[in-house]
């Protein structure tokens, strides 16, 4: 990544307290409204970034950094006015992460045709994350004294995914030691092993017997997406919300001559980050008990070997937020996380065991 350009980390203060208060839905939207307003703030302009479950990360090039800066800010406030809940923004300088040694790598993953998620390699994502949470001062932006108008494209409709196979499971793995490329690898066979089935096979969405929000609940939510309920945009919404609940709740599709809701419902699978890499493998997937025992008993195996951290939490079905621009092929991309705020919960676990090693100074 060019040293002009920009890291923004945003997450939820307190997220593990308000997921366990039961606002895993608002924790997850506001991750995911913080990468779907810089998109539309740079009109389409493709940056790379990722899904963390209560937050993300944004890598902006230069020309573009104020113009996040200034709709971060502004989403800072409007979650905390809409919310009541405390989003914190850090912007991170490129090169502050190289004047320490670290690297930021990126690649690009087609998870459909037209539609790529970054990856992210060098530990210099993981530094920034660092940086984000223990120099707040000198990184975080304040909130603007405007807000957002509303979170366009944004809405979490479907109920959750059950688990077919009886868990989703939310996994994190960091890789410890010299090698971590071959201690990656040898996690992800381990997995691919235990689960009898390729990732993509494991893949926990699946809409065939989905249900979709009730009118009424949905116009509910989806308010908060507004600043104003008398402006033309939040009638849009009404008129969105309206189609969307005939085509997939009651299957009257009155635009059956222009959408094939069928082929839309299909394609979401695809259009979904249920695996990511920031530093951090992060997997969403779906698996049987005994597997997720299997799975349990062979992270600990590794972690007490010291080739790996990691966080697992199980739950009964995955959480879906939809970022649609577009009913058409690349034009949807759907964040994923575990029931119950299962990232979120996996990093908890996480984070308590490489704190467990900083504090003993033992090999981290």
């Amino acid at each position: 990544m060019p040293e002009d350009w920009t890291i923004f980390i945003t997450d939820i203060k307190n997220s593990t307290q308000a997921i366990e208060q039961g606002q895993y839905k608002e924790v997850n939207l506001i991750g995911a409204a913080s990468i779907t307003l810089s998109i539309q703030a740079l009109e389409h302009i493709e940056f790379p970034f990722v899904f963390g479950g209560d937050g993300a990360s944004l890598c902006i090039p230069s020309q573009h950094t104020k113009l996040v800066s200034e709709t971060l800010a502004k989403l800072i406030r409007f979650v905390e006015e809409n919310f009541s809940l405390q989003l914190r923004v850090a912007c991170i300088p490129v090169k502050e992460i190289y004047h320490a040694c670290k690297e930021v790598l990126i690649s690009k993953l087609e998870i459909t045709e037209g539609k790529y998620i970054a990856l992210f390699r060098g530990g210099g994502l993981d530094y920034a994350d660092q940086l984000a949470k223990g120099s707040e001062q000198k990184f975080s932006l304040k909130k603007h004294h405007k807000t957002v108008s509303e979170l366009k494209g944004l809405s979490c409709r479907w109920s959750p995914v059950p688990a077919k196979k009886g868990l989703i499971i939310s996994l994190l793995v960091v890789a410890r030691g010299e090698n971590i490329s071959s201690v990656y690898q040898e996690v992800l066979i381990k997995i691919r092993n235990i689960l009898n089935c390729s990732i993509e096979e494991a893949n926990p969405i699946s809409l065939a017997d989905k249900k979709y929000k009730n009118l009424w609940p949905a116009i509910k939510d989806e308010s908060r997406y507004h600043n104003n309920l008398l402006s033309i945009k939040f009638f849009n919404r009404l008129v969105d919300i309206f189609l969307a609940v005939l085509i997939f709740r009651y299957k009257i599709n009155p635009l059956f001559f222009l959408f094939d809701a069928g082929k839309y419902k299909e394609s979401i699978k695809q259009h979904s980050d249920y695996r990511k890499f920031d530093d951090t493998l992060r997997l969403i997937v779906d698996c049987r008990k005994e597997d997720y025992e299997t799975l349990k008993h062979e992270l600990e195996k590794a972690y007490l070997e010291g080739k790996i951290y990691y966080g697992l939490y199980a739950s009964k079905d995955a959480l879906m937020t939809c970022f649609v621009e577009s009913t058409q092929q690349g034009e949807h991309l759907h964040f994923i996380d575990g029931g119950d705020g299962g990232l979120a919960m996996a990093a908890k676990q996480l984070k308590s065991q490489i704190k467990l090693h900083s504090h003993t100074g033992l090999n981290v």
